[in-house]
């Protein structure tokens, strides 16, 4: 019994070997997602097989509906004529989110046919649940706070500014009399 499994694992990678075999990554290159704010998507498909892969093609419509993304630049389907053994290809696409709160980022479904030109199908990496930020939590969050600070100089200036015009009034005057008191 043992056997015939042993037997039937080693044939199944002896096939699996000739044909090509794809490993595909979907990731950000954003370290933080937001609301109506550009999000960099990298695809990237290496092909560890023996043989080349043909008409490939990288679909990820359904995980970005149109309804809640953008598509600023690039597209979210791509297709690739082959992919030599060993080799790998890149796809970006920068999309914006129309939403704010949980998206579950679905992995990408990429199709390709081996020399028989039998259809394949895998999938891309999952990326989970992840937070895609409101604008005003982003803008909490990361923005530099320019009128903040402006109102906070503004209410510490009369604290600061108005003691040391008192000072400087009545070290003027006393600077003046000991001068004048240094001249008789």
């Amino acid at each position: 019994m043992h056997f015939a499994v042993f037997v039937l694992v080693v044939l199944g990678a002896a096939s699996a070997q000739e044909n090509p075999i794809l490993l595909a990554s979907k990731d950000f290159l954003n370290d933080v997602i937001a609301q109506d704010k550009h999000l960099t998507m990298q695809y990237v498909v290496h092909n560890i097989g023996s043989d080349v892969a043909n008409d490939v093609s990288i679909d990820d419509s359904v995980g970005f509906p149109t309804t809640d993304f953008e598509v600023v630049t690039g597209s979210l389907e791509a297709t690739f004529d082959q992919i030599p053994a060993g080799a790998n290809v890149t796809h970006v696409v920068v999309i914006k989110p129309l939403i704010s709160g949980m998206h579950n980022f679905i992995p990408a479904k990429v199709s390709y046919k081996n020399s028989n030109g039998d259809e394949l199908v895998t999938f891309s990496s999952f990326l989970d649940n992840n937070p895609i930020l409101s604008t005003t939590e982003y803008n909490r969050k990361y923005s530099p706070h320019l009128v903040d600070w402006l109102i906070f100089i503004a209410l510490c200036s009369p604290v600061l500014l108005i003691p040391f015009l008192m000072w400087n009034r009545s070290h003027s005057k006393y600077e003046a009399l000991a001068a004048k008191a240094k001249k008789n």
